[in-house]
């Protein structure tokens, strides 16, 4: 390849950062209620204009968009990073702006959950509905998930659990400043130290966060700590063939510091760790992401 390839090849990718940067720039305004500058907003429109957005932006609220904006703004940082050698490491060790963007991103995770895969999960919805209903969140981080969590569910009660001091500060102050402190109960651990008996009906475990070494005794603990006929969802990658969306994916897990299985040996993690029941749940065709559910 030529320095003229790599140049035109720069371009071309230059040019697409820069129309999700606008396009999030856009979902700033609408989800904050932000005023652009007006020497950029007509541009800003433009290319929302070009990239099919507008009718999204006018039709979808704040809240619906926020997740969105979320998830630009995190893999926008996560980009910056890997630019630099200071910042270019693996693990999840970030102390800056990309935990409370990731943590964000979670929140679209419960509405998903209330309206498609509980139904699917036996009795989950009426025991999360009950006055007895408790949710396990495994890697808590700023704790966004379980606010919306408590916010779908008035009457259910959270435990969030992360080892990552950073995060848990954060999500003290989110929790609080969600008059929430009485429902979400935030604790400094990691899921291989998880020391709770059947305590839960729902526990939730993103493997993305997860060090593979500790995920099989994380699994255990995750299912002591479940009451009987308790459900976990254990988010994991699915592989992709494409030569381009699966390195990505795996650099994004090396970056995460987290679990690089497929679902279908993570359902096979499930079933050695005693859950019965277990699944790979549908979802969205081509989604890069799979959820696998499994029952004590």
């Amino acid at each position: 390849m030529t320095i003229e390839q790599i140049r035109e090849l720069v371009g071309r990718l230059n040019a697409g950062a820069g129309s999700l940067a606008a396009l999030g720039a856009a979902l700033d305004a609408k989800v904050n209620g932000i005023v652009i500058e007006p020497q950029m907003q007509p541009h800003i429109d433009a290319l929302v204009t070009a990239l099919g957005g507008s009718d999204a932006l006018a039709d979808l609220t704040g809240a619906e968009l926020r997740p969105v904006l979320a998830e630009i703004r995190t893999f926008g940082l996560l980009n910056t990073k890997l630019l630099f050698a200071g910042t270019r490491t693996s693990g999840w060790a970030h102390t800056d702006e990309t935990l409370q963007a990731t943590g964000e991103i979670s929140m679209a995770f419960p509405h998903t959950l209330k309206k498609m895969v509980a139904p699917m999960l036996g009795d989950l919805s009426a025991r999360l509905d009950s006055a007895g209903g408790t949710f396990l969140d495994v890697g808590v981080g700023v704790g966004m998930l379980s606010i919306e969590m408590a916010r779908l569910w008035p009457t259910l009660r959270i435990v969030g659990i992360d080892p990552w001091a950073p995060s848990l500060a954060l999500g003290i102050a989110n929790v609080k400043a969600a008059g929430l402190e009485g429902r979400i109960e935030l604790r400094e651990q990691a899921a291989e130290s998880l020391s709770d008996e059947d305590a839960f009906d729902l526990a939730w475990l993103p493997s993305a966060f997860v060090p593979g070494a500790v995920m099989p005794t994380a699994l255990t603990r995750v299912h002591r700590a479940l009451k009987t006929d308790g459900w976990i969802l254990l988010a994991t990658v699915r592989p992709s063939a494409d030569p381009i969306a699966g390195p990505l994916a795996r650099l994004r897990l090396a970056q995460f510091g987290g679990w690089d299985v497929s679902p279908e040996e993570s359902a096979a993690f499930l079933t050695t760790s005693g859950f019965q029941d277990v699944k790979i749940l549908p979802g969205p065709p081509n989604s890069p992401a799979a959820m696998i559910a499994g029952r004590k």
